[in-house]
């Protein structure tokens, strides 16, 4: 794949900052593995989805791309850690529940991480943001710096996606 020499001096770029970027994220979650996905994760989209507009502060435009990144992990971490903890509350109390149909439940809420994971990065940001968060939409787009339109827009084409998607998994 080749990228624009503009997206690739963002990537160089995040190539050469790299353990600044790591300790940047480490310093705010408090995990060096946490933040090297993080990182990775960043470097990923750079290239599968460079930016629409010129860059003019590399750097800047880095850390708030990781910032971003490493805040939609650890609020997926924190929710899918919500669930399985629920999950086992419930087990442990339902001794009626049968074995089947948790493995079953198990299995759905699997397949809709997957589904959740795979929509591209903005979708996936304001579906999480306004479905797991409750986030009202304005809130969802001055926090991301887009238009209540837009959010709309990613909102619909996620739901959409999952939709789709679900019916295929269910």
């Amino acid at each position: 794949m080749l990228l624009h020499p503009e997206h690739s001096k963002l990537v160089v770029s995040l190539v050469y900052h790299y353990d600044e970027l790591v300790s940047y994220v480490k310093r705010r979650f408090g995990d060096h593995h946490f933040a090297q996905d993080v990182v990775h994760d960043v470097c990923l989209e750079l290239m599968e989805r460079p930016p629409l507009s010129t860059v003019h502060t590399p750097m800047a435009f880095l850390r708030q791309l990781t910032r971003n990144r490493a805040i939609d992990r650890y609020r997926q971490q924190q929710t899918q850690q919500s669930h399985l903890d629920s999950l086992q509350h419930t087990a442990g109390h339902a001794h009626h529940i049968d074995g089947e149909r948790v493995l079953h439940f198990v299995q759905r809420l699997e397949a809709l991480k997957r589904l959740i994971e795979a929509l591209p990065s903005r979708q996936r940001q304001v579906f999480l943001l306004h479905k797991l968060h409750d986030m009202p939409q304005q809130e969802i787009a001055d926090e991301l710096g887009i238009s209540r339109n837009m959010v709309t827009q990613h909102f619909g084409k996620a739901m959409a996606a999952i939709n789709l998607s679900w019916g295929h998994t269910a």
